[in-house]
């Protein structure tokens, strides 16, 4: 009596013939591009994060420029008008009339 032998001379699971058969569809070419269109899409996705970045660390240094800038020149603007400083002068004098205040005169 003969036995049955269960993997009757194939070793090849049918998953890795499939996807042996997928692979076979493409050229050398198609691998290429792949592998080129990955690492494409790599270095523009980092590239757009560290743009993100770079952006959100300027708006801050701005911001942070901005509000120095207004406290000084709101503490020019408390100053009597001999000790401000020319250029000073002409600022604050020009966000008084902005914001609809009394113009001082000296």
């Amino acid at each position: 009596m003969q036995r049955m032998n269960p993997t009757n001379g194939h070793d090849l699971p049918y998953w890795w013939s499939a996807a042996l058969g997928l692979f076979s569809l493409l050229s050398l070419q198609d691998y290429v591009f792949i592998i080129g269109a990955l690492i494409s899409a790599f270095f523009t996705i980092k590239t757009y994060y560290a743009k993100r970045k770079e952006e959100r660390e300027r708006m801050a240094e701005e911001r942070k420029r901005t509000q120095m800038l207004e406290n000084y020149l709101s503490d020019v603007g408390k100053k009597p008008h001999s000790d401000r400083p020319a250029a000073a002068e002409v600022v604050t004098e020009a966000m008084r009339r902005i914001s609809g205040g009394p113009v001082e005169t000296e």
